[in-house]
């Protein structure tokens, strides 16, 4: 009985690490009337919204709705923080499940205009594996759609990253900023992009950080 119990304890552990592994953070900031992130392109998905508070002096919330939609009747309730953000401090909303379609977030009590989100129902995720010096996938052909790229760092002791540009435009002003990776990559670990609206012709990507060659991805219509 003892022994079938633990099973049973594991198997609910296991749950749970399974199911958090399935849900998105996303962190957005706010200061005195606004928040720092604008906008938003997701995919559709269980998302958690971290919301920190930096030198507003009164406590701050944060209202998702449907686009258009700012009765308190259509708030999206699971968007609601758990506890309200006095400055300097940060809470997380539940968990909430996004459909495809417009959205806007704004905070009434810190009266911030409203910010777009698109959420998107088809996007494919493009997964790159980076060694010492290189990416072990050295070219790609996809098609037109948009993209989110998974970045893992295998065996190199420092910080990764990946960028994207058309074919021959390495300037800083012509990477494309949807591609960074959400936060730099460490050894054995992985890091998201944003989403990435890739139209027909002929890009390059590269990690400067490690750093690598630059490799073609073709992108057909």
């Amino acid at each position: 009985m003892k022994k079938g119990k633990s099973i049973l304890v594991a198997l609910f552990v296991m749950s749970i690490s399974f199911l958090n592994a399935q849900v998105a953070q996303v962190d957005l900031e706010q200061t005195k009337g606004k928040f720092t992130t604008e906008s938003l392109t997701l995919a559709e998905g269980d998302y958690q919204f971290n919301i920190s508070n930096n030198g507003v002096a009164n406590e701050v919330g944060f209202v998702l709705v449907p686009k258009g939609k700012y009765d308190a009747s259509n708030h999206i309730k699971e968007a609601y923080v758990q506890k309200t953000v006095a400055t300097g401090m940060t809470s997380a909303t539940n968990i909430v499940k996004l459909a495809p379609g417009e959205y806007e977030y704004f905070c009434p009590m810190n009266k911030t205009p409203k910010y777009s989100i698109t959420v998107l129902d088809n996007v494919d995720q493009i997964k790159l594996s980076q060694v010492e010096g290189s990416f072990r996938v050295q070219a790609l052909t996809v098609s037109e759609g948009s993209y989110q790229f998974e970045i893992s760092n295998d065996g190199v002791d420092r910080e990764v990253g990946f960028v994207l540009v058309p074919k021959g435009k390495y300037d800083a002003s012509n990477h494309i900023k949807t591609a960074y990776v959400k936060a730099p990559v460490t050894d054995g670990n992985s890091s998201m992009t944003g989403i990435v609206k890739l139209a027909a012709g002929e890009y390059e990507y590269f990690c400067p950080l490690n750093p690598t060659p630059k490799y073609s991805l073709t992108v057909t219509n």
